[in-house]
């Protein structure tokens, strides 16, 4: 029996059509949480934003800024050994928390209350350390436009979860936890074990929201990052219905498709529990696994300073077939948060997520 899937703002029921596409059936009016009656619960679980049509500003001074920044990086990035990457990042990190000292206090406050166990110094050092791995990023993105591209060691933990994924026949979905290395590093390393993978991406996807950054500053991370991928897919807010039907394409075909567990994008959102605290969590990867039947298999990619750099892959998260897709995608949320807890507190410093965290 199909599995329906509410797309809010569209006021449409999609199903899988007979040749694995998705397509619109039905006009109907559900209730708020898209579960029908007597779901009033669930409605102030999941929440629906309401949908931005607007493009963002044309352009703004953080991209002179990200243009000079790139400029200034371009030698190290070609020059100097990957090892010496972090420290350089880190003296650069020290000498701009000079100027925005302030931000990363009330950040680092965040996670001394998250964590609970950390004081003052060591959470401010979680912050710039953090800080630091963005600048990091931007090195990656610069080497990866040398020949010979960026050619990091990395080590994928858990493939037999992911091969016996793609065995059942319906693709295989790898929900990204949002730490600060999940996209260069998780593509190459699947690419070199020969996986299919489309990637659901934001349009802002880079280092600009600008229309003049999405349009020119942020391919100089995409277009390496495109070598090793099958599709790029960018959600579109005018047609979020278009990237579903590609990812249910991919997937019928047997690829893997990765989704990141954030909340840049998408209007259904969850406000899962971690740390005693509430963090917002977009719901598509759920929601697309309860729609094919793909496997939902939670990924972290981490720079391990015991072992260098790791794609985790964990066991599948199991879609209770007698829940509504509602009660699926709230439980599904609940246990990714769960399984994330414990990567969060070994490696704080890349985890992309602290300014969105929330106590209760």
């Amino acid at each position: 029996m199909p599995i329906d899937l509410w797309l809010p703002g569209r006021g449409a029921l999609y199903s899988p059509g007979a040749m694995g596409d998705v397509k619109q059936t039905d006009l109907v009016e559900q209730g708020e949480s898209g579960a029908g009656a007597g779901a009033s619960g669930l409605a102030d679980a999941i929440k629906r934003k309401q949908r931005k049509l607007k493009s963002g500003p044309s352009w703004h001074w953080s991209d002179l800024a990200a243009i000079v920044s790139m400029i200034l990086l371009l030698p190290p990035a070609w020059l100097l050994p990957e090892r010496l990457w972090a420290p350089l990042c880190r003296a650069r990190s020290g000498l701009s928390a000079l100027m925005t000292g302030r931000a990363v206090r009330g950040t680092a406050k965040t996670v001394r209350r998250a964590l609970g166990d950390v004081d003052v110094a060591r959470s401010e050092a979680i912050m710039r350390d953090l800080k630091a791995a963005v600048h990091e990023m931007r090195l990656q993105d610069l080497r990866g436009w040398r020949p010979g591209g960026w050619q990091p060691q990395i080590a994928v933990e858990g493939e037999e979860h992911l091969k016996a994924a793609l065995e059942r026949g319906k693709g295989a979905i790898l929900w990204l936890a949002p730490f600060v290395f999940n996209s260069g590093p998780t593509k190459i390393a699947l690419h070199r074990k020969g996986y299919r993978v489309s990637h659901l991406s934001s349009p802002k996807h880079g280092v600009s929201e600008t229309r003049f950054g999405v349009k020119y500053l942020n391919r100089i991370r995409c277009i390496p990052e495109d070598r090793y991928l099958v599709d790029r897919i960018v959600f579109d807010s005018a047609a979020p219905t278009t990237a579903m039907r590609r990812m249910v394409r991919a997937l019928k075909a047997g690829e893997v498709v990765s989704i990141v567990a954030s909340s840049t994008e998408g209007y259904e959102m969850i406000k899962g529990s971690i740390f005693g605290g509430r963090l917002p969590v977009a719901v598509g990867a759920p929601r697309l696994a309860g729609l094919t039947g793909a496997p939902l298999l939670p990924a972290f990619t981490l720079r391990d300073p015991a072992a260098g750099w790791r794609i985790v892959i964990e066991p599948p998260i199991a879609l209770a077939s007698d829940k509504s897709s509602d009660e699926r995608t709230i439980a599904a949320v609940a246990e990714f948060l769960r399984r994330s807890e414990p990567w969060v507190r070994r490696f704080p410093e890349q985890w992309r997520a602290w300014s969105k965290w929330r106590a209760e």
